[in-house]
């Protein structure tokens, strides 16, 4: 966009140098044209003592020269009309390139804010996500180690519970097997059945 306005703009000056160059020119030549007219003029009056007919012809010449001095006149003053249009439509292209240029800047400095702001908001999450992580791998280091703790404590107890098991199960059968041999003894004792005759298979 800015491109097609500079385009634009460029084009308007060469517009304007190239009507410059051209009012200069018709310039140059109205005065030379008047400075032959005020020639004629004084080379009429200079021979006024001509005959009439020459007079005539040279006040048609110098009434011609008049009316194209005139319409010269005319021309210079369309140029400059056009010369000022030109001038103002050049200055109202260049504010509104100033204008357009400036918003430009604008967006671009909103864009770099925004990015920069994503950066920092980019960075921001990452130093949080890495803290996370630590806490969270300390939290299973400590739960690991919680968990081998209790696990530990309970194979000791598991252990003692069996071995305390294990005598109270030797203790009861001893006891059983003690009780058991003298309920057999006074069994036997009642029938008058020996003894050994009540553990024969």
């Amino acid at each position: 966009m800015c491109t097609g306005q500079e385009e634009r703009v460029e084009e308007l000056r060469d517009t304007h140098r190239l009507e410059s160059k051209s009012q200069s020119d018709l310039i140059e030549r109205l005065r030379k044209q008047s400075e032959e007219t005020e020639a004629l003029l004084k080379a009429s009056h200079s021979s006024e003592t001509t005959n009439k007919e020459s007079t005539d012809k040279l006040q048609s010449e110098i009434s011609s020269l008049q009316a194209g001095l005139e319409k010269q006149r005319g021309t210079v003053k369309d140029e400059e009309e056009k010369r000022t249009k030109a001038i103002a439509l050049l200055k109202t292209v260049r504010q509104k390139l100033v204008k357009a240029e400036r918003e430009r800047d604008d967006v671009t400095k909103e864009v770099n804010e925004l990015k920069e702001k994503d950066k920092a908001d980019k960075t921001r999450e990452r130093v949080e996500k890495i803290r996370m992580q630590n806490e969270i791998e300390q939290a299973n280091l400590e739960r690991e180690k919680a968990v081998s703790g209790l696990r530990t404590q309970f194979d000791k107890e598991v252990a003692l519970l069996k071995d305390k098991q294990e005598k109270e199960i030797q203790a009861l059968k001893g006891q059983f097997e003690s009780e058991a041999a003298a309920t057999k003894v006074c069994f036997a004792c009642c029938l008058h059945i020996p003894v050994d005759h009540m553990f024969a298979v």
